[in-house]
């Protein structure tokens, strides 16, 4: 966290920033860290300790106590790039859109650094009525939002799961009417960690918490929309993420019939076919593969395997 915070604390622009720390139930030192930061900066860094209650409940209680223009979320373990945080504070003081785009980097454990490219274009104010957003800038590592978008649709995340960035950049995107693409790699997304969310072990764990991400998706994609053009396109992106990417590969490795899970799946998988959004063999043939490294990885191809065929039989049968 100390990494996370130090970022910000940059002096040219931090007067015009509000550092919303929540402690999400931490028991281990992570509230006095933060109150420390409050004793040494009471003009930008603001506290909030609260039970824990997963990724969406952090999001919410520091929505609940923000006053700034413009609004963001860093994880923990993750960081800014100062000098893009300076250009982007800068920037929004003379703009005034729903969504500011920027790139983002992955930092491996290895220490493997890789700018995510973007084809955008930069420096411009689009209307998102004629403009579709790059599936790249999907990602909540991009997204900038007023905070007036939040309070416009009544914006909450899903609290006692993880994965509810998803909900981030899909509601949000989905409702905003113009959008602000700026050529800066502000946010540093590590990655490899032992335990953290999207390592594959916590994935397969967590299943389940993707069956219920799955159903706020649909449920919110069900309502009276589009709000604007981008609505079928960022859901059907998100979605195949969502499935496609983790909870089915994920669920097929550890089969066992579950009647809900099948079912869900089914249906929101013939929803993207009839949405002509799934481009075989694209799509399908990477994520047979990762999952086929996944299980041989793991020692557990033959089984895998049988239970991907398993899965497949029941499939047609229904």
């Amino acid at each position: 966290m100390n990494r996370c915070v130090d970022s910000m604390l940059v002096d040219e622009v931090l007067d015009r920033l509000e550092i919303i720390i929540v402690n999400d139930g931490s028991k281990d030192g992570t509230l006095a860290i933060a109150n420390d930061y409050k004793q040494r900066y009471p003009q930008s860094v603001v506290v909030v300790d609260k039970p824990n209650g997963h990724y969406g409940s952090c999001v919410n209680a520091a929505l609940k106590v923000a006053t700034g223009k413009y609004f963001r979320t860093v994880d923990a373990d993750d960081w800014v790039d100062s000098q893009a945080l300076v250009a982007l504070v800068r920037k929004l003081d003379e703009l005034d859109v729903d969504c500011v785009c920027t790139k983002f980097t992955f930092i491996y454990h290895d220490d493997k650094v890789q700018v995510i490219k973007m084809e955008a274009p930069f420096g411009k104010v689009l209307d998102l009525d004629q403009y579709i957003v790059p599936e790249c800038a999907m990602h909540m590592h991009c997204l900038t939002y007023s905070l007036d978008l939040f309070k416009r649709i009544g914006y909450t995340q899903t609290e006692g799961i993880c994965y509810t960035d998803m909900e981030y950049v899909y509601f949000m995107l989905s409702c905003a009417q113009n959008i602000y693409f700026m050529n800066v790699s502000l946010y540093q997304y590590n990655l490899g960690r032992d335990g953290q969310s999207m390592d594959n072990s916590v994935l397969i764990k967590n299943n389940g918490q993707y069956v219920t991400l799955i159903k706020s998706l649909e449920a919110w994609h069900k309502k009276n929309m589009p709000f604007n053009n981008n609505e079928q396109h960022v859901y059907s992106a998100v979605i195949r993420f969502s499935l496609i990417s983790f909870a089915l590969p994920h669920y097929l490795f550890n089969y066992d019939y579950n009647q809900e899970k099948d079912k869900l799946f089914r249906r929101v998988y013939k929803d993207l076919e009839k949405s002509g959004t799934l481009q075989f063999p694209d799509i399908h043939s990477k994520r047979v593969v990762m999952m086929i490294k996944l299980w041989s990885h793991s020692g557990l191809l033959s089984p895998g395997l049988k239970r991907l065929y398993k899965w497949m039989s029941r499939w047609r049968k229904s």
